[in-house]
């Protein structure tokens, strides 16, 4: 199996925390009960108690689990960084199942109660990375209330979904017309690798993608000092993402 990024193995032991002990979920005050790095399941009773190197297994059991209901969902090529914030994403809120009879279902990744599947997922599959990353924001309560850690998480995990490329342009870029020439170049201000008119084109598209995906995020921000701290973190990751992707381009050119 393709391996998970670091950084979304990190991302879960952040936002869970380490317990040794199984306690209740905060939403319900009782079942699902958790234990080690947010490992749920019939396994998990009250009074349960593990060991680190038993929450370590457990984390990769359910991250290896994760990862498996991702890549046979997504229909279209992810970076390492958006499949895994997508594991990440996925094994807290699981795959989903449709409601049928006495069983009211469970909205998830793969498959709401109604039986549709999540806009996210529908919009990734669409190729519309963009818009699939502003969904992780709708996905903040438990028990119907929205809660900080969930809002925290969410905005790490589209962070981490924005921080490698957007997806690729659809378009070719037209070439740029002719220009008369200049006393000096951009190539010789800059010392050389300088951008044309075409990278500046792909860049100012990836920027409005991101900026429509970031949009909507925000507008699912609390207010106060947790919201300002999400919008710095994602405000960074987009900063890190943009100049990544002129970097290339200016080595490329």
């Amino acid at each position: 199996m393709r391996a998970i990024p670091q950084a979304a193995v990190d991302l879960v032991k952040e936002a869970e925390g380490l317990r040794l002990t199984a306690y209740p979920d905060p939403a319900t005050g009782g079942a699902p009960w958790t234990i080690g790095y947010g490992h749920t399941g019939p396994d998990v009773r009250p009074g349960l108690r593990i060991d680190k190197a038993q929450a370590e297994r457990l984390l990769q059991a359910d991250l290896d689990t994760a990862a498996a209901v991702v890549d046979r969902a997504v229909t279209v090529d992810l970076t390492d960084n958006q499949r895994g914030a997508l594991v990440a994403f996925v094994m807290n809120i699981g795959a989903g199942r449709k409601a049928k009879g006495k069983d009211a279902g469970k909205d998830g990744f793969v498959t709401l109660k109604s039986g549709q599947p999540s806009t996210l997922l529908r919009k990734l599959n669409l190729g519309d990375a963009a818009g699939a990353a502003a969904e992780f924001a709708k996905w903040t309560r438990g028990n119907g209330k929205v809660m900080p850690g969930l809002v925290k998480r969410r905005a790490a995990e589209a962070a981490l979904f924005l921080s490698d490329e957007v997806h690729p342009v659809s378009r070719v870029a037209e070439p740029a017309p002719a220009m008369k020439p200049m006393a000096k170049s951009v190539s010789a201000v800059s010392g050389g690798g300088a951008l044309g008119l075409a990278g500046v084109a792909v860049l100012l598209d990836q920027a409005r993608d991101v900026s429509t995906a970031i949009k909507g995020l925000l507008e699912t921000l609390p207010s106060g000092a947790l919201g300002w701290a999400v919008a710095a973190l994602l405000g960074l990751a987009v900063a890190v993402m943009l100049y990544r992707r002129w970097d290339d381009q200016r080595k490329a050119a």
